[in-house]
């Protein structure tokens, strides 16, 4: 699996990752991944890491559609279920989007992000990317920052999809953490 400093090689397809069968079925998922979290578990928490405008990442801006240098409005999270961390969610938008297109964003707080995009009519989704980071990634580098831990102990299975609203573009990407296992062992 091919693989550069501080990028990740995006696919189309989710075979290019050899996923297990429950992996696979979790990955695809074309639902809200809050919701799903939020029926495997007791107690689920969101984590607000950071939400602040940043230059966009080497490996996003492509994706995104944006000139190489630009900055977006970014926002990092941990879904934790049960008090275990299971996601580290990351979106960023065009800093230049208006508040009209993503009203929700800045206000989520602690919110879901998820919560709000898949009960809003006007939000289309794209077909799904899929990537496994290393260490080397600059979000691989923010979760072992969030999480206390010194380096990865295996690569993270990752998929990002552009969402639509009104012209605008968002790019969520999901990262599944270690302890995501068991509730993938739970189906």
């Amino acid at each position: 699996m091919a693989k550069t400093h501080g990028h990740a090689h995006w696919f189309d397809h989710l075979n290019a990752l050899q996923l297990t069968p429950q992996q696979r079925v979790w990955l695809s998922d074309r639902g809200s991944m809050t919701f799903r979290l939020q029926a495997r578990s007791k107690q689920f928490e969101v984590q607000r890491l950071r939400q602040r405008p940043m230059p966009v990442l080497a490996d996003e801006y492509a994706a995104l559609g944006v000139a190489r240098r630009s900055r977006v409005a970014e926002r990092d999270v941990i879904l934790h279920c049960d008090g275990e961390p299971v996601i580290f969610g990351h979106t960023i938008l065009p800093v230049a989007t208006s508040a009209g297109v993503w009203p929700f964003f800045r206000r989520l707080g602690s919110q879901p992000l998820g919560g709000s995009l898949f009960i809003d009519p006007l939000v289309t989704r794209g077909p799904f990317q899929f990537a496994r980071l290393h260490d080397e990634h600059p979000l691989a580098r923010r979760i072992c920052q969030a999480l206390g831990m010194r380096h990865l102990i295996q690569p993270l299975h990752a998929r990002r999809s552009l969402f639509r609203r009104k012209g605008g573009v968002m790019l969520v990407t999901d990262i599944f953490l270690p302890a995501i296992g068991k509730l993938m062992a739970t189906e």
